[in-house]
């Protein structure tokens, strides 16, 4: 009976590596393609909002708070929602997938000069300095034992590189081990 149920989930974990894999392919192949290149106005403060509510649920379920820090109204910004959208919510997937205890937050701050920025900060294991220069290469996994408790691609990072490259807007890391 135990040999079955490890076998399910085995296949389960599997599937979900899978289905994760063609996910981040076709985000790939949509950017390449330039099938999200049209830029469109966006309602930010709408457009957050839904990707706290979509995520919210997951973070509970795992014991951890999903916070959301805005601390005006952003307004409309003019650029391609599809990629955007799957940039912050390739960061937010990785928050939720490296942290076991503690919070993830959401914040957006908009500057004097219209700038606005996205942060997505967590209290999971965070990343070494020599890991940071190559996470977001394709197929990087960092050697960190606790990222191979997942089943991650490799390629999250990699896609959130290459959108950002596509919006024309860039992407930083800060970490530390724990």
């Amino acid at each position: 009976h135990k040999t079955v149920d490890d076998t399910v989930k085995m296949a389960h974990d599997q599937i979900v590596f899978l289905a994760s894999m063609v996910n981040d392919l076709s985000t790939l192949s949509r950017a390449e393609r330039g099938v999200g290149d049209d830029g469109e106005d966006i309602d930010v403060d709408a457009m957050i909002h839904e990707l706290y509510a979509e995520y919210e649920p997951e973070a509970s379920k795992r014991g951890l708070a999903l916070n959301l820090h805005m601390p005006s109204r952003i307004g409309t910004i003019h650029t391609s929602q599809l990629y955007l959208r799957e940039l912050l919510q390739n960061f937010v997937i990785n928050a939720l997938k490296y942290t076991h205890k503690g919070s993830i937050t959401i914040d957006v701050r908009k500057s004097r000069t219209g700038e606005v920025t996205f942060s997505i900060s967590d209290t999971g294991i965070g990343i070494s300095k020599s890991d940071q220069k190559r996470v977001f290469d394709k197929f990087f996994r960092a050697e960190d034992y606790r990222t191979r408790e997942t089943n991650g691609t490799g390629l999250g990072l990699y896609v959130a590189a290459k959108l950002s490259r596509k919006l024309g807007t860039e992407i930083a890391v800060k970490s530390r081990l724990n």
